[in-house]
């Protein structure tokens, strides 16, 4: 499905009193100081979030299963994830605390010592940039890094990747998603971040990093198309990895995956 960006935005506009669309940042756009549009257009605050949980939900998720989320931003996701998980299940890492602090806030009404949702849910968090996992004391059953690719550069990919599979066991689903180019020109060859700016590389770049670190890597489409005002497409391509060839699990298959839309890269 192809977004019109300024169409979505005047449709949720419509449906809000004029208090509302200020505090949810309606009109700011993606990357702005607040808790909604730092980590993406906040009209879609809603519907991105939505996309990841039942994205996870496709690929298996159960309520047993421990979480880690890279990058939760103000939990767009994570207010999902944690309602759905058991307790002590879900692990956030996010390097911008004020604004993780301000979307605990917002989402869940109370400060993070003060919450009943978090006392209830008992989730833990780390606040940094290096992608140190180590709050998880072990390894993970799913990883989600949604828009970190994104945003940095060869060296800081080869870092994010190489962390997850220090977190992933043998039947790990790890899923990072990256802006996919074809042209090998356009694929981005700088290090260091990127933010609010996008960059892309090529699936051959993201399956030899993978191939690297003994991981295989799939690909499977987003539903939902967004492309900028300047033309850019910054689809986020979920690239999905795993120690062992891909095999539906019966989770996966009760979800109703498409797994024939699931592609391995070579």
């Amino acid at each position: 499905m192809r977004a019109n960006p300024q169409q979505l935005r005047e449709e949720f506009r419509s449906h809000l009193t004029s208090e509302e669309i200020g505090s949810l940042g309606v009109d700011l756009g993606a990357g702005s100081n607040h808790y909604r549009a730092y980590v993406g257009p906040p009209f879609n605050y809603d519907i991105n979030g939505a996309l990841q949980f039942q994205f996870m939900l496709d690929l298996g998720l159960r309520e047993y299963h421990r979480f880690l989320e890279i990058g939760c931003g103000s939990l767009r996701l994570g207010r999902l994830l944690m309602m759905y998980l058991l307790p002590s299940r879900y692990y956030g890492v996010e390097p911008n605390e004020e604004m993780f602090h301000e979307g605990v806030r917002n989402n869940l009404g109370a400060s993070l010592e003060d919450s009943d949702f978090i006392r209830l849910k008992k989730p833990t968090f780390s606040y940094n940039d290096a992608f140190d996992f180590s709050l998880v004391e072990g390894t993970v059953d799913f990883v989600i890094a949604q828009s970190i690719a994104s945003h940095t550069g060869v060296e800081e990919t080869k870092k994010l990747m190489t962390s997850v599979s220090s977190v992933m066991h043998e039947n790990s689903i790890a899923m990072i998603t990256y802006i996919r180019c074809v042209a090998e020109s356009k694929s981005n060859k700088e290090n260091g971040w990127f933010y609010p700016e996008c960059i892309s590389y090529t699936d051959s770049h993201m399956s030899k990093e993978a191939k690297a670190l003994g991981l295989i890597a799939y690909k499977t489409s987003w539903p939902l198309l967004n492309k900028r005002t300047d033309g850019l497409i910054t689809t986020q391509t979920p690239l999905i990895l795993t120690r062992k060839p891909w095999k539906a699990t019966l989770a996966q298959q009760f979800s109703g995956l498409n797994i024939d839309a699931i592609e391995q890269l070579v």
